[in-house]
C-alpha cells in the first residue's frame, strides 16, 4: 500500500505524469482507531566527526528552506515538492493549487498524528513509525532479514511473522513498567 503522491519519478501528479487527476488519495484502512496513525519523518543529522560540519549545516539549512521549495516548485513542478517538512508549504497558494489531490489530505494527517497515543493499547515509549527507542533500528533490520528469508523460500511467511513478533516481544519487556 502506498501512502503519498510520490514515487521515485517524482509525483504522480507532475505535469506528464500518465495518472495525474487520474487516481485518488484516502487514508490508510482502519479497524479500531480513527486513522491509522501513520506518520513519516523527515530528519537531518550531521556526524559530529564531520570535517565539514559548517558546510553540512549550510546545505541542511538550504535544503529545508523556503528558497529550496521554491527551486523545487519552479524547475520540477509544486507537486513534487516534499511534502510534510515545511507548515509554509500549504499555505504557498501555487503549491495548494498543483498538490490539490492530496495536500489537504496530508496536512491533516500530519495534524491528526498522535505520537504518544497512536493505538488501542498503551506504549512504553513514543512513537508510531518510528519509535523513539535504541533498539528500534536494530530490530527493522532483524525483522527484514526474516521477511526476506521468507521471500526467497528459506521459511514460511508465518514462520517470519512469528521469529519477528517474538524478538519484538523481548524488546518490549524490556519497556514494560517503564
Amino acid at each position: 500500500m502506498w501512502y503519498d503522491a510520490t514515487s521515485a519519478a517524482g509525483s504522480l501528479e507532475a505535469k506528464g505524469s500518465p495518472v495525474k487527476g487520474k487516481i485518488g488519495y484516502v487514508p490508510a484502512p482502519v479497524e479500531k482507531t480513527k486513522s491509522s496513525g501513520w506518520l513519516y519523518t523527515w530528519a537531518w543529522g550531521i556526524q559530529k566527526a564531520s570535517h565539514n560540519s559548517d558546510k553540512a549545516w549550510k546545505f541542511v539549512s538550504w535544503a529545508s528552506s523556503k528558497q529550496y521549495e521554491q527551486l523545487v516548485g519552479d524547475t520540477d513542478g509544486w507537486s513534487n515538492v516534499p511534502a510534510g517538512k515545511r507548515a509554509s508549504t500549504y499555505t504557498n497558494p501555487d503549491y495548494v493549487k498543483e498538490a490539490a489531490a492530496f495536500q489537504e489530505m496530508t496536512k491533516a494527517a500530519i495534524e491528526g498524528a498522535k505520537p504518544n497515543d497512536p493505538g488501542v493499547q498503551p506504549r512504553p515509549a513514543p512513537g508510531i513509525q518510528f519509535v523513539d527507542i535504541p533498539e528500534f533500528t536494530d530490530l527493522g533490520t532483524k525483522v527484514s532479514q526474516e521477511i526476506s528469508s521468507a521471500i526467497a523460500g528459506r521459511q514460511s511467511v508465518d514462520s517470519a511473522l512469528k521469529k519477528a513478533q517474538k524478538l519484538a516481544e523481548q524488546i518490549s519487556k524490556e519497556y514494560e513498567g517503564r
